[in-house]
């Protein structure tokens, strides 16, 4: 269904949420959009999308932890226990854009308008994997492993102190080494986290002289993979 845009307005409001924790030792920041069909009788839009992309923000998070296959076993434990009460999970979280897009279909001769809210949100992963726990969901000591592609780092002691911080990282186990070549190192890390979650502790390393930036690859059929880049800051050239 082809929709247009009618309205588009960018925000950097930044909100803190009432259910804000003192214990932020674990944070998955996720950017999603939230969206309601708007009539005359829907009452507060605004509020109605940010609840829809609360859920959908804490759905993602969700899908870090939970082990592959999972998910579809406790669809309706997760939408009774965790997605009923999604904004005890948001630390914060602030509003991208807002926007009314409608069917080229009029509204007035029967096309759909949707109402979007796209948010960026902080998530207490360490409350959610408790929560999850308690429903059976998830099981403590419980491991998963996410394989790491580590580009542009020549430098053996830059690798050194990397490897140390991924082994300092809360939930690591072990790692693994799998292929060594010019620029390009694979490895694998056991962990009792997300990649989501490893991955934000890895954007937050400090490395002197290199600029670090990580992302995460999901497949259908494979693992999540973290991919992390390495890069000279201030034009510095490493062999």
């Amino acid at each position: 269904m082809r929709l247009k845009t009618i309205i588009l307005l960018l925000f950097t409001v930044f909100f803190i949420s009432p259910r804000a924790f003192s214990n932020n030792n674990n944070i998955i920041r996720i950017e999603v959009m939230g969206s309601i069909p708007v009539s005359i009788d829907t009452k507060k839009p605004d509020d109605m999308a940010v609840e829809d992309a609360f859920r959908k923000a804490i759905a993602k998070a969700v899908e870090t932890i939970v082990p592959q296959g999972g998910l579809d076993t406790f669809t309706l434990i997760l939408d009774d226990k965790i997605y009923s009460n999604a904004g005890r999970y948001i630390l914060n979280y602030r509003i991208l854009s807002k926007e009314i897009m409608e069917d080229e279909i009029s509204a007035a001769e029967g096309g759909v308008v949707i109402y979007n809210v796209s948010i960026e949100a902080d998530i207490a992963v360490d409350l959610l994997i408790k929560d999850l726990t308690f429903a059976g969901i998830v099981h403590e000591g419980e491991t998963k492993t996410f394989a790491i592609t580590i580009l542009n780092l020549r430098n053996y002691k830059g690798f050194e102190l990397f490897r140390n911080n991924i082994l300092k990282a809360k939930g690591v186990k072990s790692i693994h080494y799998n292929s060594f070549i010019r620029d390009k190192i694979e490895m694998t890390v056991e962990t009792s986290g997300g990649s989501q979650a490893l991955k934000q502790e890895i954007m937050t390393m400090y490395i002197k002289d290199w600029k670090i930036e990580a992302a995460v690859a999901s497949g259908w059929f494979s693992a999540d993979r973290i991919e992390v880049r390495f890069s000279p800051v201030e034009g510095q050239v490493k062999q």
